[in-house]
């Protein structure tokens, strides 16, 4: 999500003494250490919906057997480094770094400012880029040459747009900064499919949150070709986010984070907290709209519904979608697997030789886990020689 005010929940259960998948009694399935069942609750009966036991270490609520499969036997959440990290969550295998931005405000106005960072994996080292701060880095990811493209939502003088960082040699270009004449509102994520075009959202979070001005242009999705041709290639959504490929790239997930207004507190009930997703044509052309997932919060609990964020998908087709309890994992039709419980998640990405390590973003840490998946959309990484 742009900037500040990604919901923070404070998650909150009752302890329960039965074990439920999908609101059914569990076959007796062992759970690994720091996992639980989930089941359904009811108002009626005065039955909380969430996590049972044992609730108190459970970091990983199962609501489907399937999520066993990623999780393997032991699974746990390890925070890597206390640091502001927002966005990005961009692994970049030459140097076992990983990428992201912060957010901060200054002033007594509150204004908005981000940073570009990294963090080595192995020292944990958190480095400050020299990317200017009022381009206001947002979502990141790396092209199919190993260049950082990161997703400038721009200023009051300067429109949005997005860069190429050649991390070797830390020289920036931008890769494109308007549609036919108009500047983009606030360029927010982005990814890379295999033939090298670069496909990002556009909300307009710059212009609610004041950093902005008013958008000239609906909310839309953009396609840049290799050329640097940009074309509109969806509209409809209200403040369109994340975004992924399937591992095929035949289906592309974008995220609407609508009901939050981004500002603290502010939610819109009408607006949409859910993924659509499409099917790609041959011709690059998106078709088929339809609803992939509606997100909620697993304990029914918080000021509002879920905010799905950021998506990362794995070689299997499922779905990780970052949202305020965590990362929520879906199969490939939309079946909610399971949660792995980490208050606040904006956005994560995978690294690692087997691209099987998940790491967390969450505005005071970044936290991972090791899951028994293989990471998809990232060609750089698997192109690299182990």
């Amino acid at each position: 999500m742009a900037l500040v005010m990604f919901l923070r929940v404070a998650v909150t259960f009752s302890v329960l003494f039965a074990t439920y998948v999908n609101g059914a009694a569990s076959d007796g399935t062992s759970l690994p250490p720091g996992a639980c069942y989930w089941r359904q609750g009811s108002l009626v009966n005065r039955t909380p919906t969430g996590p049972v036991e044992p609730i108190e270490d459970c970091r990983f609520v199962v609501r489907d057997l399937e999520f066993l499969d990623i999780l393997g036997p032991s699974p746990k959440v390890v925070e890597l480094v206390k640091t502001n990290a927002h966005e990005g969550a961009v692994w970049y295998p030459d140097n076992n770094e990983f990428y992201f931005s912060s957010v901060r405000l200054e002033g007594p106005n509150g204004v908005v400012r981000t940073d570009l960072k990294k963090v080595n994996l192995r020292t944990r080292v958190v480095t400050t880029l020299s990317a200017p701060l009022d381009d206001v880095p947002n979502g990141m990811v790396l092209d199919n040459d190993g260049n950082l493209l990161v997703c400038q939502q721009g200023s009051r003088t300067k429109g949005g747009f997005i860069q190429r960082i050649n991390l070797k040699t830390m020289e920036k270009t931008v890769v494109a900064d308007n549609w036919f004449g108009v500047p983009f509102n606030s360029p927010n994520d982005a990814v890379v499919k295999r033939d090298g075009t670069i496909w990002f959202t556009d909300p307009s979070y710059g212009s609610v949150q004041g950093f902005r001005d008013a958008p000239n242009v609906k909310n839309q999705i953009y396609k840049i070709s290799t050329s640097g041709v940009v074309d509109a290639v969806a509209d409809g959504f209200t403040q369109p986010n994340g975004l992924a490929f399937s591992h095929d790239e035949k289906r592309l997930y974008v995220a609407d984070s609508g009901f939050a207004l981004g500002l603290q507190g502010q939610f819109d009930i009408a607006r949409p907290h859910s993924v659509t997703v499409f099917d790609v044509g041959t011709d690059g052309l998106l078709t088929n709209r339809r609803l992939f997932a509606s997100v909620a919060v697993y304990d029914g609990s918080g000021p509002g519904l879920g905010i799905p964020d950021g998506i990362k998908v794995d070689t299997a087709e499922r779905v990780y979608i970052g949202t305020v309890d965590g990362v929520q994992v879906f199969s490939h039709s939309g079946k909610p697997l399971g949660l792995i419980r980490q208050p606040g998640v904006p956005n994560m990405g995978f690294a690692g030789k087997r691209l099987n390590t998940l790491y967390m973003l969450n505005d005071t840490t970044i936290s991972f886990t090791k899951l028994k998946v293989r990471a998809a959309g990232l060609a750089y990484a698997s192109s690299r020689p182990w």
